[in-house]
């Protein structure tokens, strides 16, 4: 069984290799961009590569080739230990961010795949990806940064969250 652990930290202890990075990229409606993949719906974002100098290049890019969106105010909300069956943890990272530009949807180099892409409301978020606890301590982590840092009033009521957003949350899976 793996399981996740959301941490309201930043950033990940060095111990903890960091293998994905993804962003909750909101709106001044409070809603969040969610990809339709295969296999579900997932936030944008992706696997570090050789090019990368960072996490956040690797963000970029990956937002990019995924979304067709260029991201800006890129702030870290915290990390997610992920401790699998078999293998060593690792982390992947939660930033929030605001679209820069949006492009019109090409095809994912890695696999060719054009993703829809839909905004979802904040609250529902977590649900539609899955994610149980973690994602709804991430969803409150990401309207306290629309709230608070970029001013979009509409986070208020997902921002108020609960406890959650700043204490370790588990989910086995």
């Amino acid at each position: 069984m793996t399981s996740f652990l959301w941490h309201r930290s930043w950033p990940a202890p060095e111990v903890l290799p960091v293998r994905q990075v993804y962003a909750w990229i909101v709106d001044e409606d409070a809603r969040v961009l969610l990809l339709e993949m295969p296999g579900g719906w997932n936030l944008p974002g992706g696997t570090p590569e050789d090019v990368d100098r960072d996490w956040q290049a690797t963000l970029e890019r990956e937002v990019l080739e995924e979304a067709d969106v260029a991201v800006r105010d890129v702030v870290p909300i915290g990390y997610q230990e992920v401790r699998p069956d078999a293998g060593e943890a690792f982390a992947q990272l939660r930033v929030a961010a605001r679209v820069d530009r949006w492009l019109p949807s090409t095809p994912d180099p890695d696999n060719g795949l054009v993703y829809p892409r839909v905004w979802v409301p904040l609250g529902e978020a977590a649900e539609r990806l899955g994610w149980g606890g973690p994602g709804r301590a991430q969803a409150t982590a990401a309207a306290q940064v629309a709230l608070t840092l970029y001013g979009f009033a509409a986070a208020a009521p997902v921002a108020q969250g609960d406890r959650a957003a700043s204490t370790p949350v588990m989910q086995f899976v």
